[in-house]
């Protein structure tokens, strides 16, 4: 298989004053998850406590992982460093901010639901509208009443601020739920698609639709042993995280579908939690049926759904081709047109709840269902930008009716691995450019043929990504007055490497 590296790095900063990358990681300040090794209840010990002058501010029931809260002036990358170097740790990670991947709201319309026609929505009621599932919603929460509602609002929990009281001050999260479950046939308002299921709001994001691990974590695990069926993450970080890959695994052990947003980054690879192979990864359609531009592509993309283009009319019918629903909006219920892949999700997360109320149980029957019945977006069969293609929650419904255990799906395609070629000739790297925007800065860059290609920055460790073109850009925000130096590197399939010279730029 090809590994497809991208290195990175800035000119010397102080003390906490290294740049933001927008693309890579991004986290709470002081902040740590770690797993004690072998110290039998998995919690940290008085001895982690004073050796890193940390704080536990909490254990994370079921998981084995503690939340530390460093010293004041503790910089996360150098004490993760130095806990990565620490025997008696079994892993240690900054807590990783994720963020809802909802794009920006348009006004408010009563408009068209075409996208509950593309994915055969209304057909499909015939055979399931999801009655007996449950799905957790991870989100911004859920702002209960309004003229329509949710069918069915179980209470759930508030995982970001720790109570109970999951209500939505952002709208995302409102949006995300009705999109599954609105009350429907009541006569006003809009459809939701999956109107039988019930809703458990699980708030794992601020009021201002961000959130970190802890929170997301917490979270899964929470609406596991609650009972879901289903969990929708219309969420995402460009940052994995041991801490919320052993929660992922805690509820996939445990019969639950999990489904999470691509990402709106308009990248070549899919953002966290959706890149676990555990979880059903969605992209973005508009209502033509072509892939929404923003959506995130890349081998872990499994299928999509409508997301919208707010940008389009493509059905004509004078509205702006974004997904229609119920949210709260500046304290007040209305109706939006919203784009993103955070749209997309619940599409796929209203159908898995569907399937398992027509009796399909198991997650990876659920996965073959989906991915059996889509229809193809691009080419033929399996491919990056549309997955297994657009989906098709009727002819999901059909088969499981016919065929109550699916045949299984041929996985997707893996890259493989090719010996080194007597080309030795590496590939040129030309069309270099730089642009400066205030806080932040754009690099750009060509080769003369198909290669991993990225930045490779003096002073901060490698920049990971996926790219698989001749076409390179990659956004970096900084902090005024600093000079970044770095270099292009790109290796081709034979493996030959190129590197340039460094180069620097200035904010």
């Amino acid at each position: 298989m090809f590994l497809f590296a991208i290195a990175c790095s800035t000119a010397p900063q102080e003390l906490g004053e290294a740049p933001v990358f927008t693309d890579t990681e991004a986290y709470v300040e002081r902040e740590m998850l770690v797993s004690i090794r072998d110290n039998g209840d998995g919690i940290a010990t008085m001895e982690v406590q004073e050796k890193y002058g940390a704080v536990v501010m909490e254990n994370m029931e079921g998981l084995g992982v503690a939340h530390l809260l460093l010293p004041d002036m503790a910089e996360v990358r150098g004490v993760r460093t130095l806990m990565e170097a620490d025997r008696n740790l079994e892993f240690a990670e900054p807590n990783y901010l994720t963020r809802a991947s909802a794009a920006a709201p348009n006004d408010s319309y009563a408009g068209y639901q075409w996208n509950l026609d593309m994915v055969g929505a209304y057909d499909a009621w015939d055979i399931s509208d999801g009655t007996g599932s449950i799905v957790a919603v991870l989100d911004t929460g859920v702002r209960a009443g309004g003229p329509d509602g949710i069918t069915t609002l179980l209470s759930g929990w508030d995982a970001y601020y720790n109570d109970d009281d999951p209500s939505d001050n952002d709208g995302h999260g409102t949006f995300v739920a009705g999109t599954i479950a609105q009350t429907t046939n009541n006569g006003r308002g809009v459809a939701g698609m999956a109107p039988g299921a019930a809703i458990l709001p699980v708030k794992v994001l601020s009021d201002q639709g961000f959130g970190d691990v802890r929170a997301l974590a917490n979270g899964i695990v929470y609406a596991t042993d609650q009972g879901a069926d289903v969990i929708n993450m219309s969420l995402g970080s460009p940052s994995s995280s041991q801490t919320e890959y052993r929660a992922i695994q805690y509820a996939y052990d445990r019969d639950v579908v999990l489904v999470a947003a691509s990402g709106n980054e308009f990248a070549t690879s899919v953002s966290y939690p959706a890149a676990y192979p555990e979880v059903i990864a969605v992209g973005a359609v508009r209502a033509g049926g072509t892939r929404s531009p923003y959506s995130n592509t890349g081998t872990g993309l499994e299928i999509v759904a409508p997301g919208g283009d707010l940008n389009r009319d493509d059905n004509g019918d004078g509205y702006a081709d974004g997904v229609l629903q119920e949210t709260v909006q500046n304290g007040r219920f209305t109706y939006v047109f919203w784009e993103g892949t955070s749209m997309a999700t619940p599409h796929v997360a209203a159908a898995a709840a569907m399937i398992k109320a027509a009796g399909v149980n198991d997650p990876e029957e659920v996965r073959e269902v989906l991915a059996l019945s889509a229809r193809d977006g691009g080419s033929a069969g399996y491919d990056t930008s549309y997955g297994y293609g657009i989906l098709d929650v009727e002819a999901a419904l059909k088969l499981v009716v016919d065929n109550t255990t699916p045949p299984e799906i041929e996985p997707e395609p893996e890259e493989e691995e090719t010996a080194p070629t007597v080309d030795t000739k590496a590939p040129s790297i030309s069309n270099i450019d730089g642009i400066v925007d205030g806080r932040s800065f754009t690099l750009m860059w060509t080769t003369d043929e198909l290669a991993t290609s990225g930045i490779e920055f003096e002073d901060y460790g490698l920049y990971d990504t996926q790219v698989y073109t001749t076409t390179h850009s990659m956004r970096f925000n900084g902090n005024p007055g600093d000079t970044y130096v770095f270099k292009f590197v790109s290796v081709d399939e034979a493996g030959n490497v190129a590197e340039t010279e460094f180069y620097q730029i200035s904010l």
